[in-house]
């Protein structure tokens, strides 16, 4: 029997060895294997830190101040064209001051001539707009801010600001002037034109496209030029490509809403409302100083 128990007592020593021995395998691969999570998440942590902070510190430019630029806007009721000056007084937030000189169109406005033959005699065949009765300017002066939305968009290549503005709108009514035709038949028929401002005793004439020789010159009306106060707000997000160091160059997408203490009368058989709105898009090319 004591042979018997030496073999056995050694098969069994063997077994205990053997299990130790893959229990340790199994626990330094195990281990290893959290130690190779542990690095990877480590690394991706610092990946994402490293972007957080590429994101925070892109287009937080600290070498200027001040920059002013002359832009142009292009609306759905005109043009628009201006200044605009930035102050910085800390990255990614910006003082805005901007002042604009715009034209405003009715949209129903159609430039049209006068053709063929008839009352040739009488002068030029100007272009005329038929049915405005007033041109209309505006000129705002605006106070906002802006803030930095995304310095880092598209790596690096183009940041995305958000302005806003509230101010000052005077609306400039000029009178529009048209050439006239009016004939007398006493004691013969002989026409003549008549340079006339719109009223409404000479609607039929005013309002009839076979008695318009064409439109006075523009300058005709200035002396009797309206103005009518009121008051804006816009808001425009703000798209800047690359980032020079003096040179910017912003292109603008937004809206405008405007309100004015009388109705801005356009268009003469269309209505009129006391208030103005308006989406553009538009490029603003300058510098920047510290």
């Amino acid at each position: 029997m004591t042979g018997l128990h030496i073999p056995v007592c050694l098969l069994f020593l063997l077994s205990l060895l053997s299990g130790e021995a893959l229990h340790a395998q199994v626990w330094n691969k195990g281990s290893e294997s959290l130690q190779h999570a542990r690095g990877k998440a480590g690394k991706q942590g610092s990946q994402v830190k490293a972007w957080k902070d590429h994101i925070l510190q892109w287009g937080l430019d600290s070498n200027y101040n001040h920059a002013l630029s002359a832009g142009a806007k292009l609306t759905t009721s005109g043009w628009s064209g201006g200044l605009v000056y930035l102050n910085q007084k800390k990255p990614g937030n910006k003082t805005v001051w901007q002042l604009y000189f715009s034209e405003i169109k009715h949209e129903k406005e159609i430039k049209q001539q006068r053709s063929g033959d008839d009352y040739r005699e009488l002068g030029k065949f100007r272009p005329f707009i038929f049915g405005k009765i007033n041109y209309c300017y505006t000129l705002q002066l605006g106070y906002g801010k802006e803030h930095l939305l995304f310095p880092a968009l598209l790596d690096g290549n183009m940041s995305v600001s958000f302005r806003y503005s509230i101010g000052l709108s005077l609306a400039l009514m000029k009178p529009v002037y048209l050439n006239l035709i009016y004939t007398d038949y006493t004691p013969e028929a002989v026409n003549h034109i008549q340079s006339e401002q719109y009223e409404n005793l000479n609607r039929e004439q005013f309002l009839n496209p076979a008695k318009i020789l064409g439109a006075d010159k523009w300058s005709k009306g200035l002396s009797e030029m309206k103005f009518i106060p009121g008051a804006f707000a816009e808001a425009a997000f703000i798209l800047e490509p690359g980032r020079p160091k003096a040179f910017v160059k912003t292109i603008l997408i937004g809206g405008q809403f405007v309100f004015y203490t009388q109705k801005i009368t356009i268009m003469a058989n269309r209505k009129a409302y006391p208030y103005q709105m308006c989406f553009f898009v538009g490029i603003n090319i300058g510098k920047r100083w510290k």
